[in-house]
């Protein structure tokens, strides 16, 4: 635009020069001509330059980690009218790691539903949020600009790679002392307790021959083994490349765990508010919610693992496994 504006200015410049110079008509018409010109072409843009807006999109609301993504700028004008020239200031942040960037796209006689494709950066695991910071039109000459309404934000998850499920023997092995619990609503079983009749007890429950003997009514308590709580935890900071480790490793562990339909629980800690996170994982969707709400946490550069209290299980029987950039094993124990 600066550039049009100087160009004009050096062809007025001249357009008065040669009126100076030649006394007549012709220069007279000259400068008239190119004193109106800008005006005639501010009004014949000006409907295409007040109807015309611009949309985000995406190509896909998530990929893997160094797959393909785009952002999609699209053109849009209730006059029905081309848009002269249009200039779009697009910015990224990949929320987790703090990355960002962005990109000048420009537009020339951009027509109605035109599409402009810009790809973003999908190096590294995280949030990926883009916004259009500024939406400029000019006339069909570049000497006048409006800005026009700036598109709602859109966000692209980049998810880890790929990998094979990972096997876990020590989150599935054999409990050592195996404590029994009642069943949740009965039913047949081999391991069974003895206690007094409640109300609401089925009566297929209630063991006859020894309710008459004690003279009242006792009933079998099925029992089962309680299974252990699997928490996995991991370092919530640490450079791009050791995030994109540590989430490949959390994803895979997780993934095999829901395939032996073993809910577990995914923990971190917020390094900024000091606080613990938690989310519920028993199937791919609470999976990948979970990862939308890691990927939207800043991770700082550094920190301090916090694998004690992450892990901590309140009594409960808990196998857990901590996760960091600098072990490609873990650390696995069992409170």
């Amino acid at each position: 635009m600066a550039r049009c504006r100087v160009g004009y200015l050096l062809a007025l410049g001249a357009a008065v020069l040669f009126f100076v110079c030649f006394n007549g008509y012709f220069s007279f018409y000259v400068l008239v001509l190119a004193l109106v010109f800008p005006l005639f072409s501010l009004l014949v843009s000006l409907p295409g330059m007040l109807g015309c807006a611009v949309e985000l999109g995406l190509s896909a609301r998530a990929v893997r980690r160094n797959e393909t993504a785009e952002a999609q700028l699209t053109v849009i004008s209730r006059s029905r009218l081309p848009v002269a020239r249009l200039t779009v200031d697009l910015r990224w942040d990949n929320a987790m790691n703090g990355q960002s960037g962005g990109a000048r796209v420009k537009l020339s006689g951009a027509s109605l539903g035109a599409v402009r494709r810009e790809g973003l950066p999908t190096g590294h695991c995280g949030m990926v949020r883009c916004r259009v910071a500024r939406v400029r039109v000019c006339d069909l000459l570049g000497l006048f600009a409006f800005r026009r309404p700036i598109p709602p934000a859109a966000e692209l998850a980049v998810l880890p790679l790929d990998l094979p499920p990972e096997p876990v023997p020590a989150l599935l092995g054999a409990e050592k002392n195996q404590v029994m619990r009642p069943r949740p609503g009965g039913g047949p079983g081999e391991d069974y307790d003895l206690r007094p009749y409640r109300a609401g007890d089925p009566l297929r429950s209630v063991h006859w021959k020894l309710s008459t003997k004690v003279d009242a009514l006792v009933v079998r308590e099925t029992l089962e083994p309680q299974k252990a709580v699997i928490v996995l935890s991991f370092d919530h900071f640490g450079t791009p490349e050791d995030l994109d480790l540590i989430q490949d490793r959390l994803e895979a562990v997780s993934r095999a765990l829901i395939e032996r339909e073993r809910p577990h629980a995914v923990r971190w800690l917020e390094e900024g508010a000091g606080r613990v996170r938690e989310r519920r994982v028993s199937s791919l969707t609470d999976l990948r919610a979970c990862q939308w709400e890691i990927f939207s946490t800043p991770a700082p550069a550094d920190g301090h693992t916090a694998a004690a209290r992450l892990n901590g299980g309140g009594g409960a029987l808990v196998r857990s496994l901590h996760i960091t950039a600098g072990d490609g094993r873990g650390e696995e124990g069992t409170q």
